[in-house]
């Protein structure tokens, strides 16, 4: 079980780093909820303007939302050193928030409505194309702690919580296509975006040199 982990870890190589600014959205006042989708998910105003957000970085998203607002959890629940108390969100509001940005069609409309309703709300408050920008710390799968047993990484957050970004074996094969996968914390709400890069198993030919 060592070694196939060790397996494993290997074809996750060292990414170049790319940088992210993203415009901050108002909500939607279309929406019964007075937050936007983004925002029921925790998906920082860095990643929101990113042409595509992974997948797998939305299931993370969803997953983390679902256990910060379970009732067990979120009651009195503050978010680390933002030191804001969090808005709790329904289980259906979550459900509709990953449908929506799961779907690319969706999604690509649901922004524009977004950005609309934000010329709207601004007027001349904010120039178009003015960028908001927020701590994301883009960081390479290298940069963190490795259990190969287990097939999981991860690093400790400044809200305290040893293992506040988490990643597992499963994660990185999701967005194994993507080469990347953004986490939010456990324990509050910062986010990491990691990269990495997945190495292709050569053909017997190529190996021998044949």
């Amino acid at each position: 079980m060592h070694s196939a982990a060790k397996e494993k870890k290997s074809r996750y190589q060292e990414h170049d780093q790319k940088t992210t600014a993203t415009a901050k959205f108002k909500p939607d006042g279309s929406m019964t909820c007075t937050s936007t989708y983004y925002e029921i998910l925790g998906i920082p105003s860095a990643l929101q303007n990113e042409t595509h957000i992974p997948v797998a970085t939305l299931r993370s998203a969803y997953r983390r939302a679902l256990l910060r607002n379970h009732p067990d959890k979120s009651s009195g629940q503050e978010l680390g050193p933002t030191n804001k108390t969090q808005t709790i969100y329904t289980i259906d509001q979550i459900s509709v928030a990953f449908s929506q940005l799961s779907d690319s069609k969706l999604r690509a409309q649901y922004d524009k409505e977004l950005r609309l309703q934000n010329r709207s709300i601004n007027g001349a408050g904010q120039k178009e194309g003015e960028v908001f920008r927020t701590g994301v710390e883009v960081v390479d799968l290298d940069d963190l702690n490795v259990e190969e047993e287990d097939g999981i990484w991860y690093r400790s957050c400044r809200c305290g919580d040893d293992r506040g970004f988490l990643i597992r074996e499963q994660d990185l094969e999701e967005a194994a296509e993507d080469g990347e996968i953004s986490v939010g914390c456990k324990g509050c709400s910062l986010w990491l975006k990691v990269l990495f890069g997945v190495m292709e198993d050569l053909p017997d030919d190529k190996v021998s040199g044949a």
